[in-house]
């Protein structure tokens, strides 16, 4: 079944969500048109208390209802009805997933985030209960790895996932783990966010150019018959336009939320300790 609501919608609700994570906060950093109008630039972070860049990529998800499925008739996933699926690429359209790829080379926190529901009653039910991120899942492009031309997709229930077309179990993360793993690495995390930003950025556009390297090489194979910049433009889920100024000291903040939309079309959302 065709989903009803739309990346926009449940990125929005997802993140929104998010701030209130465990013993966490988490401020999603919109780009500058979202920004305008509010106080400090839009910034809800401390730059002298160390913080962590998770980028999300949201995808909205097709609802399977019958047994007939594909994934169940013809590659026996063990999936429970009704499951979900949303595509990772379409067959020699698109560089996307090995844009994100590079951003997600180990040092870097990138997901995929899809919703076990599809309907607008049940997205309403879910924020209303504050189930969205717990009714998520997270996928790491690297768990996905590297893609041949075909069309692929992850379909999924509750338990499991696979990556098709010739399925394979893949491994996500839930909220809960999510947020686990974030405290703990910022328990470890001795330097600010002041300190750590110009690394962030400088490690997303050392991803980009790898992207763009290795994009040029599917092109030149015939493997995607689009450019590379398609990444960076095809979508334009949040528009912008000439930033308004904000204080110097959180330029490097929006260049990298800027960037991680223009570039990778994610998410920026930063994540700090509650208090």
């Amino acid at each position: 079944m065709t989903p009803e609501i739309s990346e926009f919608s449940y990125g929005f609700a997802l993140t929104n969500e998010i701030v209130g994570w465990a013993n966490l906060k988490a401020a999603p950093i919109f780009p500058s048109l979202i920004e305008e109008g509010k106080a400090g630039g839009g910034y809800d972070v401390k730059l002298d208390t160390p913080g962590v860049p998770v980028y999300l990529q949201f995808k909205r998800a097709d609802c399977m209802t019958r047994r007939s499925a594909w994934e169940i008739s013809k590659a026996n996933a063990r999936l429970n009805i009704p499951f979900y699926r949303f595509p990772i690429t379409q067959s020699g359209k698109s560089d996307q997933h090995a844009m994100l790829l590079e951003l997600d080379d180990g040092t870097n926190e990138v997901f995929y985030a899809a919703p076990r529901f599809h309907e607008l009653a049940q997205i309403n039910q879910a924020w209303s209960a504050q189930e969205v991120a717990a009714r998520s899942i997270f996928v790491r492009p690297r768990a996905v790895g590297v893609l041949d031309a075909a069309s692929h997709h992850v379909a999924y229930d509750g338990d499991r996932a696979y990556l098709c077309s010739d399925p394979k179990p893949l491994e996500f993360v839930t909220a809960a783990d999510l947020a686990k793993k974030l405290v703990t690495q910022l328990m470890t995390e001795s330097r600010t966010l002041r300190e750590m930003l110009p690394q962030f950025n400088v490690s997303l556009n050392q991803a980009w150019t790898r992207g763009k390297a290795r994009a040029s090489i599917a092109v030149s194979h015939g493997l995607v018959t689009l450019p590379s910049e398609l990444a960076s433009t095809s979508r334009g889920l949040v528009p912008t336009r000439e930033p308004s100024p904000v204080p110097e000291e959180f330029f490097l903040l929006r260049q990298l939320a800027d960037d991680a939309v223009k570039l990778f079309d994610a998410q920026l959302v930063i994540v700090q300790k509650a208090g």
